[in-house]
């Protein structure tokens, strides 16, 4: 018997929205399949960007981290995210800074070792102290050519995992509703 899609289990997400959404299908009897292809793709996404920091995992960890921590409030109004849209706009001054017991919080990592790493960010030339505990992202590291290169293949293996997942009928297309 054909169960129906699960729903999306975002806290606030509608029901039916106005674009397609990816669904759960059969969630239990896909767990498997689900834990192979993303297994898959998070080791090639680990590998890309273990490139970039020579090896080590937990400065690819706080790099991410920090990255996300100094746009994301520009990045939640919808003016200024269309603004910069494009990773070939420089956020630049408009990054909030962060600190190693913030990213200490959001990676689990410890706050000592985040420290340290974060300092030898500054010395690859990734972030950039501004202050006494306020980092940013270097401006124009993330339109570098590695850089560039990463995201795109990073994408290249999201979509990937994605028409896997569609594929095997792990996810489903939700059509918008009308």
């Amino acid at each position: 018997m054909e169960t129906k899609p699960d729903q999306p289990r975002r806290a606030g997400s509608p029901q039916r929205a106005k674009h397609p959404r990816l669904t759960h299908h059969k969630r239990e009897e896909n767990s498997r399949l689900f834990g192979m292809a993303f297994g898959r793709y998070f080791q090639r996404v680990c590998r890309l960007q273990l490139d970039l920091v020579h090896g080590d995992i937990d400065l690819a960890v706080i790099a991410g981290a920090a990255a996300l921590a100094t746009a994301e409030s520009v990045m939640r109004d919808p003016a200024t995210r269309r603004e910069f849209a494009s990773l070939s706009t420089v956020l630049g001054d408009r990054q909030r800074g962060c600190n190693a017991l913030s990213i200490a919080e959001a990676t689990g990592l410890p706050r000592e070792t985040v420290r340290r790493k974060m300092n030898r960010l500054v010395e690859m030339g990734i972030l950039v102290r501004r202050g006494a505990g306020d980092y940013i992202w270097k401006p124009g590291v993330l339109q570098s050519a590695p850089y560039q290169r990463m995201l795109d293949d990073i994408s290249t293996e999201t979509l990937r995992l994605l028409n896997e997942c569609l594929e095997q009928e792990i996810f489903v297309l939700e059509p918008p509703s009308s």
